[in-house]
């Protein structure tokens, strides 16, 4: 172990000393109650990052008008109600040795009519754009109340015992939508030129620089590139950097993206780790260094946390995901412990894809998270001794979780590793995380004293003689094959993913996210590829981020996707018949190699054969029902705490 005294060195933000190089993002969590208030939730979830080492949390996008709010659960700073529950928040991150700030936000176009009951306001009516229903153009009345909306925010977030206020002028919100030629196509005078779509967020800066004072922080989050044209560039977002820091903003936190290109402000695992450091490097020259600057994006590793701050592209390192699968990566990062910490995968699954289907965050890889108040980690009322059969993803963490609760935890695995699939998901391009996912199970199962053995081939008559008073069984999962397919023995993509040689033209039966997977896994070594999917679109179960770039890359490489094409069947001379969208049927041929990826079955044999000795055991992960990491480990989680 090696401490880090690059991380640990102390840095103000105005008025505000820091401990630490390490800020929690703002992230929207779905945890607020319908009005915005403040729930335990909420805070149990800020605690957990405030005692796992954080400088400063950063309450997610907070409204500081009801039409503004953007989310289904969003919180809210609207009104005095809000005060005494945000208090309660301030106060137990304080509690814990941590700092708060909160981020002021409205939606503008992206706000939801739905949950506000009032139309979304719109910078400019652009077909195609903005909304056509439900929304309005902005008057200027609209805009003097809103400065004063803003202003009122900033007394009720000191009221309520916030120790900064950022401003959040980025990814596709109402003040990034003055500032974007994209989404600003106004004549008066908050449109047109430069000066004229700077002019309301200066004086929304000059409004909460006002209202608090000299010595309070005030921070100033931008989209520095919007990647749509015309829009945010990072030349215009430099200009607007220097006047905002003219107008008193104390830090600046960098990032990028809008409504249209928000696959790039939360990025999937196929952009690298730190990819903004440049762009908060040029941010920070275009001010002269005068604020320290805040990067976020895909900072999920020390080393890149490191690299960043060695060079001087940034003062401050914003995590957001990483610390949704490791509250704690601060405290172990500043310790020199990295191998205890539990990696991002950047997989998207548990918290902005739940974010978009109006539920709760949490983490496909600890999903706890958002849960610490159902889920604390204290002693189980009865100790006993626990036995796991499987060491794939739900298998380490039934064990994980019930040895922090205080069992006696043998792990039995029948291969030579741990893992299981994941060891078969890390090989896909991009998807090299999941070792490092399975190396951090391993530190932590050791830590913790779990037993683990591995090439343990487990039958009913051992797992009896064991004696443990609980066993849980994680046989996870086999590659399924449907009727029309089985007696031509076609290749499984995950022994193409460990080996197994293919043709050059190579069909896929099954365009999930393992069919599109591997497709792309051919396609880079020269495969020339099709993928045959039965429902209207390809990779339907993937987050719509990871999705949309997965898509793209598949398009680049000349991928071929057949969709709402029914298979009918196979034969030896691989000679695959579909049925079209319009019920025609047609045989493809010239196939060398055929796949299938229809998707996986639990493995059951085991848990069967101990109901048949009698021997009471329970089912979890794949086992139970074949899905997907975040289910799997959700799984598990609810299964081992309950012993």
């Amino acid at each position: 172990m090696m401490e880090r005294p690059i991380f640990s060195t102390e840095i103000a933000i105005n008025g505000l000393n820091l401990k630490n190089r390490f800020v929690m993002c703002s992230m929207v969590t779905n945890y607020a109650a319908g009005n915005g208030e403040v729930t335990d939730e909420l805070i149990r979830y800020h605690e957990e990052r405030a005692r796992g080492g954080c400088a400063l949390n950063m309450l997610e996008a907070t409204y500081i008008s009801r039409e503004g709010n953007s989310y289904f659960r969003g919180v809210g700073i609207s009104d005095d109600y809000h005060i005494p529950g945000l208090k309660r928040l301030t106060d137990a991150v304080h509690a814990c040795g941590g700092k708060i700030g909160v981020q002021l936000q409205h939606g503008g176009r992206t706000a939801r009519p739905a949950v506000n009951g009032q139309p979304m306001l719109l910078v400019s009516c652009i077909p195609g754009i903005t909304a056509v229903e439900e929304s309005r153009e902005m008057t200027a009345d609209d805009i003097h109340r809103l400065v004063e909306s803003y202003r009122r925010a900033t007394v009720r977030a000191m009221a309520a015992g916030f120790d900064a206020v950022e401003i959040h002028a980025a990814h596709g919100y109402l003040l990034a939508q003055f500032l974007s030629p994209h989404t600003n196509r106004r004549t008066d005078d908050y449109g047109g030129s430069p000066e004229n779509r700077l002019r309301f967020p200066m004086e929304v800066m000059d409004a909460v620089r006002e209202a608090a004072g000299p010595e309070y922080p005030v921070i100033v989050r931008l989209s520095v590139e919007e990647f749509v044209e015309p829009g945010i560039t990072l030349e215009s977002a430099a200009e607007a950097a220097r006047m905002f820091v003219e107008h008193g903003a104390d830090a600046l936190s960098v990032s990028v993206g809008t409504t249209e290109t928000n696959c790039y402000t939360i990025p999937p695992s196929c952009i690298a780790p730190g990819w903004n450091a440049e762009r908060a490097a040029a941010i920070g020259q275009a001010v002269g260094h005068r604020v320290p600057v805040i990067v976020a994006g895909r900072i999920n590793n020390v080393e890149t946390a490191e690299r960043i701050l060695e060079n001087g592209q940034a003062d401050i390192i914003g995590m957001g995901r990483a610390l949704y699968a490791d509250p704690s990566f601060p405290a172990k990062a500043l310790a020199g412990e990295d191998g205890r910490i539990r990696p991002c995968v950047a997989c998207n699954e548990g918290c902005v894809g739940a974010m978009a289907r109006c539920e709760p965050t949490s983490c496909a890889v600890n999903p706890r998270a958002g849960y610490e108040h159902r889920y604390p980690f204290v002693p189980a009322k009865k100790l006993k001794k626990v036995l796991v059969v499987g060491g794939g993803i739900a298998g380490m963490y039934a064990a994980e979780t019930a040895a922090r609760r205080g069992h006696s935890v043998t792990l039995w695995e029948r291969a030579n590793r741990l893992g299981g699939l994941l060891n078969i998901a890390a090989i896909p391009p991009h998807k090299a995380l999941y070792r490092d996912l399975i190396q951090s199970f391993s530190v932590r199962l050791a830590e913790l004293k779990v037993a683990v053995k591995l090439n343990m081939d487990a039958v009913a008559k051992d797992i009896a003689a064991f004696g443990a008073e609980e066993v849980l069984i994680a046989t996870g999962s086999v590659p399924f094959t449907p009727l029309q397919v089985q007696g031509v023995a076609p290749i499984y993509a995950e022994d193409v993913l460990k080996g197994a040689q293919t043709g050059r033209n190579v069909v896929i039966l099954g365009g999930g996210l393992v069919g599109c997977e591997t497709a792309e896994f051919l396609a880079v070594r020269g495969k020339s590829v099709t993928v045959i999917e039965l429902r209207d679109e390809v990779a339907a179960d993937m987050e719509v981020r990871s999705r949309r770039l997965l898509l793209e890359r598949l398009a680049d490489l000349g991928v071929t996707c057949l969709v709402k094409t029914q298979v009918c069947a196979v034969d030896a001379g691989a000679s695959i018949t579909v049925v079209n969208p319009f019920g025609r049927k047609r045989v493809l041929s010239g196939a060398d190699s055929i796949i299938s990826a229809f998707g996986y079955r639990s493995n059951t044999e085991l848990y069967e054969e101990l109901e048949e000795r009698g021997v009471f055991s329970r089912r979890i992960g794949d086992c139970l029902s074949a899905s997907n990491v975040r289910l799997a480990m959700r799984n598990a989680l609810e299964t081992a705490y309950s012993l």
